[in-house]
């Protein structure tokens, strides 16, 4: 409790100011300038009030509070048409969804054309080949199918042979059993097509249906095609330019690269004008009925005449290809036109015959009293012959008619890039130039007349100029003819000889080397050099063969080794296959196809040689010449070439040579 001391308080009053009108009048007036400075910080001042109030507002979050700048997080703001299409695409992609759902789930299978159907046939087949189309149908639909019919349209030289369902018209129409909802069925049609190599064989189907509860029927369709791809062997026609009236004039038919003979016996047939007959020339036996090729091959191909101008061939195989069928036709009367169509059918039990070969040629018909006929090597037919070669000809000179040929001049004229005209030799003293050769009474006096039943022989002979590079091309043929005169005129068209043309095989070249040393200096054999007596030497043997013209096929090279020789087994070889055969002791290398797009392919092999003292101070043969054969397909001709022998010299190695005498050392 307060003491009873009181406490003293002082109050002071001071003077009372001056108010109202007097005091206002008693202020001083500012002055112009002390009126734009308050003016200028008011202006401030409340411009730094919007501007603390607009950061607040930025730097403030949604509760007001200010937000520390250090940690703030910037956020992108979406564009709004962006956001406005990925919506949209959203919706759609939904839709989408929503539609193929609904399609898949509620509406598959109501159409009722949804059935599927299709013909499988191989792309490519050989003539005469058995082979199956395939007919697949399935049914997607939800509906049943009644009342399926198929029909199928062949190719005009198929050959029905049998189906897994019994056609009910013909061999082409067929009632299919009904097809459940996601059923499925299939049919098979075997049989063989007979038709020219690369020929194209179009199947086409038509499949008729009626789906359950409807009256309405439907129809579908499908097709496939088939290439035939050989006939399983190749032909060879060998025929003149040129045919004597009243003459037989030769042709000759071949079958070679037989390796796929799917059509068994077949007929040549020949279509000639006018009152052209053809003829088997039969060699061996005088009947024209039934007659045996003539080959040098150990089996014989039959051929069996089958009416006028057609003849049945029989077993034709690989063992009995390559033979030629001498056949003869003649005209007795100049017929309208020349086509001489000459045709490869196959003919079945039901008489129905199908071609698969045809070739027609239009040879020139010669009239002429004196007849002139061109051979070479003994054909007069057109021919093929290899780069090297000597074309050997022989022109026969007859005459038919009743009336002598006084002072007759008869030339011949062979032509072609490859020839080498300087090699030209004619008997007879025939005066050759520019590749012409004449000849007169003065070099052939039996020229100076003639008569009615006279003939004679010239013969004369050119050499054909090994193949260069620089030559590729030039026309790979060379032509030849006859042609006679009188009193040193010539005459008109009618007096010419039949004209050869032969046609040049590819540049084929083998190469062979028998070396110790390779190209590097480096030993490839093995053993003494020279070889001694008892002792074993080895060396290596080198295959190159070159081929840029033609395509080749069969190709193979054969080394028959002397007695002395053996195989060492050592074998290197680009393409095919070499291999020794012990059953006549040589080195077979079957290179097969050799295309022109491959230029050279090359082989070595090892062989060894052990003297024995008979072989004392001898060379010894190493390899008496490796032969390579290859048929021509261009020419249709078999290419022969043999290489040099080679021996113990080692006439191909520089680096034995040098040392090395090549006889045997004891």
């Amino acid at each position: 409790m307060a003491s009873g001391k009181k406490v003293k308080k002082i109050i002071r009053i001071d003077k009372e100011k001056k108010s109202g009108l007097s005091a206002f009048v008693e202020r001083p007036v500012p002055t112009e300038n002390e009126v734009e400075n308050f003016e200028r910080v008011v202006g401030q001042e409340i411009r730094h009030q919007e501007i603390d109030s607009k950061l607040t507002e930025i730097y403030s979050d949604k509760k007001g509070a200010l937000i520390n700048v250090k940690k703030m997080t910037v956020k992108r703001q979406q564009i709004f048409v962006i956001k406005i299409l990925k919506q949209l695409f959203t919706v759609v992609l939904l839709a989408l969804a929503a539609y193929f759902s609904y399609f898949y789930f509620f509406n598959r299978g109501n159409d009722m054309s949804g059935l599927e159907f299709s013909i499988v046939a191989p792309e490519n087949i050989k003539a005469g080949e058995e082979f199956s189309y395939q007919i697949k149908y399935d049914n997607p639909t939800k509906f049943p199918l009644t009342n399926i019919r198929l029909e199928l349209q062949y190719p005009d030289n198929f050959i029905f042979s049998s189906a897994s369902l019994t056609p009910v018209s013909g061999n082409y129409g067929f009632n299919l059993p009904d097809l459940a909802s996601g059923g499925s069925g299939s049919l098979l049609v075997s049989g063989k097509i007979i038709s020219p190599a690369d020929s194209v064989n179009v199947v086409s189907g038509r499949l008729t249906y009626i789906p359950s509860n409807f009256s309405s029927e439907f129809k579908k369709e499908s097709s496939a095609a088939t290439v035939v791809s050989g006939i399983g062997f190749q032909v060879g026609v060998e025929a003149s330019n040129t045919a004597f009236l009243g003459q037989n004039n030769e042709i000759n038919i071949s079958f070679f690269q037989v390796d796929n003979n799917q059509l068994g016996d077949f007929n040549i047939k020949f279509i000639l004008p006018g009152d052209g007959v053809a003829s088997f020339n039969d060699v061996n036996q005088s009947a024209t009925s039934s007659a045996v090729a003539s080959t040098s091959s150990s089996t014989k191909l039959q051929i069996v005449g089958e009416g006028a101008n057609t003849w049945s061939v029989l077993g034709l195989n690989a063992e009995n290809s390559n033979q030629k069928l001498a056949f003869n036709y003649l005209f007795k009367n100049q017929p309208d036109k020349t086509d001489l169509v000459i045709r490869l059918e196959k003919k079945l039990a039901d008489g129905q015959t199908y071609v698969f070969w045809e070739k027609t040629i239009s040879p020139e018909i010669v009239k002429s009293d004196l007849n002139l006929t061109l051979f070479l090597n003994g054909s007069k037919n057109n021919g093929a012959a290899s780069f090297g070669d000597t074309l050997n000809y022989t022109l026969n000179y007859s005459n038919k008619g009743a009336n002598s040929f006084k002072d007759a001049v008869i030339m011949a004229v062979v032509d072609g890039y490859f020839l080498d005209l300087s090699s030209i030799h004619a008997d007879k003293n025939g005066e050759a130039q520019n590749g012409k050769i004449v000849w007169t009474k003065q070099e052939l006096p039996a020229l100076a007349e003639i008569k009615p039943g006279d003939e004679g022989e010239i013969n004369f002979s050119v050499k054909l100029k090994n193949y260069r590079e620089s030559d590729f091309g030039n026309k790979l043929e060379i032509s030849a003819y006859s042609q006679y005169g009188i009193d040193n005129k010539t005459a008109a068209e009618n007096n010419k000889s039949n004209i050869i043309v032969t046609k040049l095989n590819s540049d084929l070249v083998l190469a062979e080397q028998v070396r110790y040393f390779d190209d590097d200096n480096a030993p490839v054999g093995s053993g003494p050099l020279p070889p001694k007596v008892g002792e074993k030497s080895s060396f290596k043997v080198y295959w190159t063969v070159k081929n840029n013209l033609h395509e080749l096929s069969a190709a193979s090279v054969v080394l028959n080794l002397p007695a002395q020789v053996s195989w060492d087994n050592s074998v290197n070889a680009g393409v095919g296959n070499l291999y020794y055969d012990s059953s006549r002791h040589a080195v077979v290398w079957d290179i097969g196809r050799l295309p022109v797009s491959v230029y050279q392919v090359d082989a070595a092999f090892s062989i060894s040689v052990i003297p024995s003292s008979a072989d004392l101070d001898k060379i010894l043969i190493l390899s008496p010449g490796s032969v390579i054969t290859a048929l021509d397909n261009e020419t249709q001709s078999t290419i022969t070439k043999k290489t040099s022998p080679k021996t113990t010299k080692l006439e191909d190695d520089d680096i034995a040579g040098l040392n090395n005498s090549g006889r045997v050392s004891q």
